[in-house]
């Protein structure tokens, strides 16, 4: 990709230290220890129908919404970070990005001054400073660890929404955290395109306070029924959340102890069964998340899934040591053993419905077109030796 303006190159440069950002006359050292990928955690690409050249639109977008999950570590992501941000800048249409959660690893920003804290708002200040030359929308989302992986501390939020909203009073466009979790909603309409609509949720909170009947009627349930009937008038509405859906992924294998965070949870299957029933007929959905640590792409019917959650950790789609051209068998073994064990779990949607999969460490550009072609398309951009596109595919 050529750059044309040498200025962008420079701020680049400039943002995207290696493992470091200073904070008045002192030097934050981040922990390149966190970017060690675990033994054994080999890269891994599936897809459903082979990796075929697709026969992709040659005209601009109408509009491109990009997608970019987990990315709290992102001196472990420096290809993908410079990759996206040029990538942003050179985007000449009408756009917008998701940060689908865990912005800020390992437990997001402590409310209180100390070492921790500028240790932290460091790592989201790499994103920060990447997005104010971005003459559009940003809009970043709450993942688990932005809340504290324990304590689950709203003050955490709190601080990141303060940090976000000082970028933004010197930013060309918008960025902003949403919803704003104040108190109020945990669901925000956003109008994206007067085609496209944007729902926007805090996943975690919901889950964890999903048994709180008067706290989830009034914050969630309420607002989460009334945006979904308010979107029966676009074409296309997104639904942005840190947790999936489905997913093949680590957070999605039935297991012997099942953690706080994994699909099979009782809490996380009502938070789903809160959204499925009430999704507007006639519309094209796309729920974006992050949570696992890969990027996948799951079909079924007018409802599309993407997972963009590797953008600074890459986690294995099933076994850690299973090379890409045996992926596809050991998926269906597990599908096996699942139903020998008599479970009957979201991971047979997931897998059956499955397009493409990878860890590779990226993101996804999702491509909305007016003209006679028309449709949604989405690319993946993925760090494999280089960062590239690594798959394509039309969605609508």
């Amino acid at each position: 990709m050529q750059i044309r303006n040498g200025f962008v190159y420079l701020s680049l440069l400039l943002f995207l230290l290696p493992f470091s950002t200073i904070k008045g006359q002192e030097k934050i050292q981040l922990d390149t220890s966190e970017c060690i990928r675990k033994k054994g955690n080999i890269k891994q690409i599936y897809y459903k129908n082979g990796s075929e050249k697709r026969s992709e639109p040659n005209n601009q977008p109408d509009f491109t919404l990009f997608l970019l999950g987990d990315v709290g570590n992102p001196h472990c992501a420096k290809p993908v970070n410079s990759h996206f941000y040029t990538n942003l800048l050179e985007n000449e249409t009408k756009s917008a990005v998701l940060f689908l959660g865990d912005n800020v690893y390992p437990n997001g920003i402590p409310y209180k001054s100390g070492k921790k804290k500028e240790i932290a708002k460091a790592k989201l200040e790499i994103h920060l400073n990447g997005l104010v030359d971005y003459s559009h929308r940003t809009y970043f989302l709450g993942g688990n660890h932005d809340y504290h992986k324990i304590f689950k501390s709203p003050k955490r939020i709190l601080a990141q929404q303060e940090l976000i909203s000082s970028f933004n009073q010197k930013s060309k466009g918008e960025i902003a955290y949403r919803p704003l979790n104040q108190g109020g909603d945990m669901v925000e309409l956003i109008e994206l395109d007067p085609r496209i609509g944007l729902i926007v949720m805090d996943s975690e909170w919901a889950i964890k306070k999903i048994n709180k009947r008067k706290k989830i009627q009034k914050l969630f349930r309420e607002p989460l029924r009334n945006a979904l009937k308010q979107s029966e008038k676009y074409v296309y509405l997104i639904i942005a959340a840190h947790h999936p859906m489905y997913t093949v992924g680590d957070h999605g294998h039935e297991k012997l102890f099942v953690a706080s965070q994994d699909l099979h949870r009782k809490k996380y299957r009502k938070f789903i069964n809160e959204i499925v029933p009430n999704l507007p007929s006639g519309v094209k959905v796309i729920y974006a998340a992050g949570h696992d640590h890969s990027i996948q792409y799951i079909k079924l019917d007018e409802f599309a899934q993407i997972i963009s959650g590797s953008g600074s950790k890459s986690n294995h789609i099933i076994e850690s040591n299973i090379p890409s051209d045996s992926l596809s068998i050991a998926l269906k073994n597990r599908l096996a053993d699942e139903k020998l064990m008599g479970k009957r779990s979201q991971f047979e949607t997931a897998l059956n419905n499955l397009e493409f999969a990878t860890n590779y460490k990226g993101y996804v550009q999702l491509e909305f077109y007016n003209n006679d072609y028309g449709g949604v398309w989405m690319k993946v951009m993925a760090l494999e030796d280089d960062v590239k596109q690594v798959y394509s595919n039309r969605l609508f």
